[in-house]
């Protein structure tokens, strides 16, 4: 990681908050989106057991809990005290941490990941994405979110966000053929976050929209064989 994570624990919340000023400011709105979309891509097939990789101080966690009801949510970290924050966010949800003997491995219906992969330098990149279809059961599927780097806003938004500093994001290609060098198959990519929160209502048109590479995110999909 670029960042050590246990100094920003405590303020992770505000700071991310602030950061956000540009886009509307709130992070549950956000938060609800992508579980929302986690919902929809895999309603045919509801996940049975979920991973949060990389769940910081839990904020998604509930979001996924609520999204998939009656699922096994879980949630796993490199920095001690996010994962005492996480604790105290998602009371009962399982938690790992990754510095100390890691995740189940090959048992996790979806792995999500939300704003990680720019955290780890370029050389680690594919370890973590191994790490992640590791914990995957046979036909799981990864969801993970990253922010796009052709948006100018969302390149304002990591300028201003502290634990962002001299971060590197990640291109949508680059984070499918990752995906690919994990061995994972129906690699897609889907942009989103094209609405603020001010015009929430708009939110569920995006679906129509995420073929256009200028949202705020993106989301890459991938399943493992199986």
């Amino acid at each position: 990681m670029t960042q050590d994570f246990d100094d920003y624990a405590a303020d992770y919340e505000a700071l991310l908050q602030r950061s956000l000023g540009a886009a509307g400011g709130d992070l549950e709105f956000f938060r609800q989106r992508k579980a929302a979309l986690a919902k929809r891509l895999l309603r045919d097939a509801p996940p049975r057991r979920i991973l949060e990789y990389g769940c910081g101080t839990g904020g998604n966690l509930p979001h996924l809990a609520a999204a998939f009801p009656g699922s096994a949510v879980a949630g796993s970290d490199i920095s001690e005290k996010s994962l005492e924050q996480a604790a105290t966010a998602a009371p009962g949800v399982t938690l790992y941490h990754l510095r100390r003997g890691g995740v189940p491995a090959g048992v996790f219906d979806l792995v999500f990941a939300a704003g990680v992969l720019h955290h780890v330098p370029g050389a680690a990149r594919d370890a973590l994405l191994a790490a992640m279809a590791e914990a995957l059961a046979p036909g799981g599927r990864l969801l993970v979110f990253e922010h796009n780097p052709a948006n100018p806003l969302t390149r304002r938004i990591v300028a201003r966000c502290p634990f962002d500093a001299g971060v590197t994001l990640v291109p949508p290609a680059q984070a499918k053929a990752l995906a690919q060098g994990a061995l994972l198959g129906q690699v897609r990519v889907r942009y989103i976050s094209f609405a603020p929160p001010a015009l929430a209502p708009l939110a569920d048109l995006e679906r129509f929209l995420t073929w256009l590479p200028l949202g705020g995110q993106y989301c890459l999909s991938a399943a493992k064989p199986g």
